[in-house]
């Protein structure tokens, strides 16, 4: 990806820098009202465990035969679904506050405010935090304060459950009677545990991110578990990708042959799967074998489809164990097709996915290969070209085979290859101080 790419794209302009000043300080205002709002809830939910936990000690208090079993399971009922709402307050509230604070950061940004004078006396979370509106998280961690009602509210439903459950008699318990429950009973145990769990993964869902979900957390666990490295800052990973291809949008460069040769030699079925072509992967470790490969006049490949190329380039290092980056490519890949349509894969694979040569991008292709004195004029990428880039797009071992380039020209009747064989060597062989090659 290329590395001159920053945040934000684009910078505010004299005439509405009055507007953004007044957008950024009500942006600002709503963050702090909102946080003090989820503090002061916040502070209502401890005090409320604190009066139940109380109510433990008043003598008045007699549970057990009062009320029947049926009334019981409807107020535990009502009870756990009030808890629900008031959790799914909390999260809306958690969002507001976030999005608010990235608004800030993003105005503050457009609007060419620096911290770089305040970076020795900051921590660097904060330092980033100021400068990075994705490193703002809509969930902060399980113990941070912001987690603090849904571990206060799974307590106290849990708490009301227990003693409605059991009936606990309280006079017993003021006496200092010993109260011994001889086996735990299923259904209280259940029930604890449906709370639990029903309660934190609430919590977590409603705060997923923009492009999170489930398969993200796979991917996540399966790179923790086989300790292979992952860049997790998958929101602005995602969105620098993007800006590679805003960049190609701006720059007027039209890729639609580029798209097609890419599908064609890279990803076949890139239409029809939904990240992992089992079809094409069981075909490329068939190709591995020498035999096979002649026999059936393939050329050797990885199975690799276009979303798992995706996510080594954009978020798996390539400097670590093959086969179990292989693995975390697959749940990535899976995670990628999930959240994108095929039409945004594509457009930002174009945009920041290697070229050979450590050329990162088709605007860096074009340079290096062609030179944009040559084509900066062209508004459609011609389809020769086009079959050059892909080709040079696919092929690990940077170098110029004739007979791959031949192979795969198959796929291409419709090309001149005369015009194809003049690009590789008055553009593609000069790179490599290769011998002029002929194209049958």
């Amino acid at each position: 990806m290329a590395k001159q790419i920053y945040y934000p794209l684009s910078k505010i302009d004299k005439d509405h820098r009055d507007i953004a000043l007044i957008e950024l300080e009500n942006a600002q205002k709503a963050s702090l009202s909102q946080s003090k709002i989820y503090t002061q809830f916040a502070s209502v939910l401890i005090g409320l465990s604190t009066v139940i936990l109380a109510v433990l000690n008043l003598e008045k208090v007699n549970i057990k035969g009062k009320i029947n079993s049926e009334t019981l399971l409807i107020m535990t009922l009502v009870l756990y679904v009030m808890g629900l709402i008031l959790l799914r307050y909390f999260v809306d509230l958690q969002k507001e506050i976030t999005i608010n604070s990235r608004k800030v950061v993003t105005l503050r940004s457009m609007l060419g405010l620096d911290y770089s004078s305040v970076q020795l006396t900051l921590p660097k979370d904060r330092v980033e935090g100021a400068t990075n509106p994705f490193n703002i998280k809509l969930f902060t961690g399980w113990f941070k304060f912001q987690s603090s009602p849904v571990w206060i509210l799974t307590f106290l439903i849990g708490l009301i459950w227990t003693l409605i459950f059991y009936k606990i008699d309280i006079h017993s318990m003021k006496r200092n009677e010993l109260v011994i429950i001889n086996q735990i009973n299923p259904i209280w145990l259940s029930g604890l545990i449906v709370i639990i769990i029903s309660y934190f993964l609430s919590y977590r869902i409603s705060l997923f991110d923009r492009h999170e979900n489930i398969a993200l957390h796979i991917s996540i666990f399966i790179a923790f578990i086989f300790r292979i490295k992952f860049f997790q800052n998958f929101e602005y990973s995602l969105y620098r990708a993007r800006l590679s291809y805003y960049d190609l949008k701006n720059s007027k460069i039209e890729f639609e042959n580029l798209k097609k040769a890419i599908v064609t030699i890279e990803d076949g079925r890139f239409y029809k799967h939904k990240g992992v072509d089992w079809k094409s992967l069981f075909r490329g470790v068939l190709s591995q074998n020498s035999y096979i490969r002649r026999r059936k006049n393939w050329l050797p490949s990885g199975g690799s489809t276009i979303e798992m190329q995706l996510a080594r380039t954009i978020f798996i290092p390539t400097n670590q164990n093959k086969y179990k980056r292989k693995l975390l490519e697959f749940f990535v890949a899976f995670w990628l097709s999930s959240v994108l349509e095929k039409e945004d894969i594509i457009k930002i694979y174009v945009g920041s996915v290697r070229f050979g040569h450590g050329i990162m991008g088709l605007k860096q292709a074009m340079l290096y290969y062609f030179g944009m004195k040559k084509l900066k004029n062209v508004i459609q990428l011609p389809l020769e070209y086009s079959f050059v880039l892909a080709e040079r797009l696919s092929n690990i071992t940077n170098t110029v085979d004739v007979n791959r380039i031949q192979s795969l020209l198959r796929k291409f009747p419709y090309l001149n290859k005369d015009i194809v064989e003049g690009i590789y060597n008055n553009n593609v062989i000069r790179k490599f101080k290769h011998e002029p090659i002929s194209i049958d």
